[in-house]
Parts: structure tokens; C-alpha cells; sequence
């Protein structure tokens, strides 16, 4: 017995409908009587059930694989821009402050920032500023978004609030900022990103 000719688009297309109208493979084959096409047998039919099947399948999958791409391009561009205010938050020079082991005159500063002392009092108000600066610049939903996921990140910001912690923790705050601006990824959730 010769080996039958591969199906044609069209022949797949007629076989693929005969599936969709709830056809058995008999029925199939029945319905296949009458056209053009070669004739074909139940394995043909059952192979191409099974590819009908597995392509099903994956066009059923395919809306959901959409949405997660989806989601994650939206989770990136969130995380993007809380990002961009975590470095507001960092600019004019707060991100290269550094603790310093004061000596001498410099024993009441704890901290060295563009390359100068600073006290503790200092730093805490200075980041106070930026943070105030942020609320300025950037409508207060985004920044009590970045806030809430910042809760995530430093859990004393949920015991004591932001304040206390800026003002008792000014640079481990700091150092918070800095793993999230280089990160880009922020823990936890804010009404914009808590569906997701």
C-alpha cells in the first residue's frame, strides 16, 4: 500500500471543522466521503485529533499568557518609577553619605556627606527634606505607593512610621534606598500593583 499524500490546508481546515461540530472520527471520516480528499483512515483521523486537540490547547492558554506578559511590562513600569523617586530621594548627595569613626574636632559628627561632617540630627533632617520635597513633586498617590512598599522593605517603618525612622534611623533608611535604587524591584504591594 502506497503511502498516502500529507493533508492540504484546506483538507485540515474541513477536518478541523468536522471536529468543532462535535463529529466522532467515524462521523469524520463518513463526512469525507463525499469531498475531494483523499481517502483517509480512523488512525489519520485519530492523529489529527490529537494534534487538533493540543493545539486547542494552547490557543485556550494563549489570553493568559498575554495577561502575564501584560502584567509583568505593567510591574516593571511601576517598578520604574517608584525607582525614579527612590533616587529623587537619594540626589544631592545623600547617596554617598557614609558613617565615619569621628576623632578630634570631628567627634560629634557620625557621618561624612559630600565629604564634609554631618551629625546624626543633620542626616535625619536632610533626608526629612527629601522626603518632603518628594511629596511636593510627585502626586501624593504615587508617593504613598512608594511608601507602602517601603513598609515592606523596612519593617520599622510599620512599627514606629516613616518619621520616627528617619529621624531615629536616618542612615540604615538610607541604606534601604540604596539597595532599591539599584535593585529596581520593590517587596510588597500598593494599591496599584496588589492585583498583580
Amino acid at each position: 500500500m502506497g503511502k498516502q499524500p500529507a493533508p492540504s490546508p484546506e483538507e485540515l481546515e474541513f477536518i478541523f471543522g468536522c471536529f468543532l461540530r462535535g463529529l466522532s472520527d467515524r462521523e469524520v471520516l463518513d463526512e469525507m466521503q463525499d469531498t475531494e480528499y483523499p481517502r483517509r483512515n480512523p488512525r489519520f483521523i485519530r492523529e489529527r485529533r490529537r494534534h487538533f486537540d493540543a493545539a486547542k490547547k494552547v490557543f485556550h492558554a494563549q489570553p493568559e499568557i498575554q495577561a502575564d506578559s501584560n502584567i509583568s511590562r505593567r510591574k516593571e513600569e511601576h517598578f520604574q518609577y517608584l525607582a525614579k523617586m527612590v533616587e529623587a530621594l537619594l540626589s544631592d548627595d545623600l547617596d554617598t553619605v557614609e558613617r565615619i569613626q569621628s576623632q578630634g574636632n570631628y567627634a560629634q559628627f557620625q557621618y561624612s556627606l559630600g565629604g564634609m561632617g554631618i551629625t546624626h540630627e543633620q542626616l535625619g533632617s536632610r533626608v526629612g527634606d527629601k522626603i518632603q520635597t518628594l511629596w511636593e513633586h510627585y502626586p501624593a498617590f504615587d508617593v504613598a505607593c512608594l511608601v507602602d512598599h517601603l513598609r515592606a522593605e523596612y519593617q520599622d517603618i510599620d512599627a514606629k512610621g516613616l518619621s520616627a525612622v528617619v529621624r531615629d534611623n536616618p542612615y540604615e533608611f538610607i541604606e534601604t534606598l540604596r539597595v532599591l535604587a539599584r535593585r529596581q524591584t520593590f517587596k510588597g504591594t500598593c494599591p496599584v500593583c496588589k492585583d498583580w
